[in-house]
């Protein structure tokens, strides 16, 4: 018996065998993707290993648990010194999903100690950049978890703190340095220098003619009025007993500017959010001052990503130039009266 073949239904059989293997090719991705969780390929993550990191200011330590514990063990250290709380969780890599980015796991906590606060800020009110203190947690592309905070040499030399006690920059590292460590289970392995940083380095001062709370509200509403812009804290440092004028800090930014420079290195998660700060001097004059995010994206080595920089220090300037009104004076590591 001679069988004929239907070239038709050949090509339909085809077709649906085409079909079959692209629909379990699919599956197959879908599957991996579940089973290795989010995609952190970036042909610009250059963070470099934990271990290998040397940021100036910067001490680290090369935790022995995983990310998760090791970010639980520093709430729990944290809230086992009396002197310390955390005032703020910021959790970068939450934020870049809400992006539709993809971040390794990135959080930075802030964390207040007012006493210590209070004796810096009385030096130099520009401090008030790097409160409250920060520690970060970051996994790095070896698996590896990173814990770091900007460590007292860094406020040292980045601030005039020559009328602060010893005592007190030895007991912000000796404070941060503890909990780090119980919270890696392990000592630091780095304690990066200082070397470089200058007073007043990478300090943008921008002058108005205007009173403190005008130009407090002008900056409120200038950071609300931007939709892409969220408003994390605002903190208020003024201490009247202590003689610390008025002083107000705002924590803002934007995961999808932002993330870019943590796919770069990790580590400028301690810096990030953004920062502006208000200032009222002794005199009366009001200041506004802000980290200039090309000295950040230096420190933190940070080369590959110029439009993103470009494009932060083109809206902090905008932002500035609203809250402080008509009367502007722009200038660089300026220091207070």
């Amino acid at each position: 018996m001679m069988t004929f073949i239907s070239f038709g239904k050949t090509r339909r059989s085809l077709l649906l065998l085409c079909l079959l293997v692209l629909v379990v090719a699919l599956s197959a991705c879908e599957w991996s993707d579940l089973l290795d969780g989010d995609d952190d390929s970036d042909e610009n993550d250059n963070t470099p290993p934990a271990a290998e990191t040397n940021i100036p200011g910067l001490s680290l330590a090369v935790s022995g648990r995983g990310f998760d514990a090791t970010r639980t063990a520093l709430r729990d250290a944290i809230a086992d010194r009396a002197n310390l709380s955390v005032r703020t969780e910021v959790d970068h890599q939450a934020n870049a999903n809400q992006a539709n980015l993809s971040l390794r796991p990135t959080t930075v906590l802030f964390i207040r100690d007012s006493n210590r606060e209070r004796a810096l800020l009385t030096a130099d009110a520009r401090v008030a950049l790097d409160l409250p203190l920060r520690v970060l947690v970051y996994r790095d592309s070896d698996d590896d978890t990173g814990v770091a905070f900007t460590n007292a040499a860094y406020l040292d030399a980045r601030y005039d703190l020559d009328d602060v006690e010893n005592a007190t920059l030895d007991g912000v590292d000796d404070d941060l340095e503890a909990v780090v460590s119980a919270a890696a289970n392990a000592d630091l392995d780095i304690r990066a220098s200082a070397a470089g940083i200058a007073e007043g380095e990478g300090i943008r001062t921008v002058a108005s003619d205007d009173d403190f709370n005008t130009v407090v509200n002008r900056l409120a509403n200038a950071i609300d009025s931007r939709d892409a812009l969220t408003r994390v804290d605002t903190i208020d440092f003024q201490d009247t007993g202590t003689g610390i004028g008025p002083s107000r800090l705002f924590i803002f930014g934007n995961p999808r500017v932002g993330t870019p420079l943590m796919r770069s290195n990790q580590t400028v998660g301690i810096d990030l959010p953004q920062k502006m700060l208000v200032v009222q001097a002794s005199d009366g004059a009001v200041r506004i001052y802000y980290n200039d995010p090309g000295f950040i994206a230096d420190r933190h080595d940070i080369d590959d990503r110029d439009d993103e920089v470009d494009t932060i220090a083109e809206l902090l300037a905008d932002i500035a130039d609203e809250a402080a009104g008509s009367s502007v004076r722009v200038s660089e590591d300026s220091t207070p009266d």
